[in-house]
Order: structure tokens, then sequence, then C-alpha cells
């Protein structure tokens, strides 16, 4: 099954989420923006090819944009996302 991710892999994700979810609240958007970084990279190179990789790359990507001082941080954009990608890493097996 193309999902199927090692435990300690999701482990990671989910903690870096949460780490992002938390930073948003508390409006540490520098913080937010290295644990979304650290995500995408686990993503990249620890996630097997497939839809679940496409949809945490693509997810950090737009928690980044999100993000970026010069646009407006939007923390409320930011943060449905990180939450999207937690919900959708409940739903694989690991």
């Amino acid at each position: 099954m193309p999902d199927d991710v090692p435990s300690d892999v999701l482990a990671v994700l989910r903690q870096l989420f949460e780490e992002t979810e938390t930073a948003l609240r508390d409006g540490e958007f520098e913080t937010a923006r290295q644990t979304i970084g650290t995500a995408e990279t686990v993503g990249r190179n620890k996630l097997p090819g497939g839809e679940l990789r496409g949809q945490v790359c693509h997810g950090c990507g737009e928690v980044t944009v999100a993000l970026e001082p010069d646009d407006g941080v939007d923390a409320d954009v930011a943060a449905e996302y990180v939450r999207a990608m937690a919900q959708r890493l409940d739903g694989t097996t690991g």
C-alpha cells in the first residue's frame, strides 16, 4: 500500500505539525517557519513517493507562503493547512 509509512516518520511529522500550530497560535512566526520547513524536508526525504508526499510537500509550501512577512502573515490560512495535513496523517497507516 503506498500510504504505508514508517511509524517514526509519522510521529515526527505529527510533532512538527503540532509545534507549528502552537507557534502560529502564539504568534511565533519564525518558529512556525522553521518547524514547517523541517516538516517539508522530512516529507520530501522520508515519505514514499505518492499522494501523501505530494500533499505534505504542497501543504508545507502553502504554509511557507502564508508566513512570508513581505505579503503580510496569514496565520489563519497557515493553521488551516497545518490542521489539514495533520488530519491526513491520521488516516495513514504506519
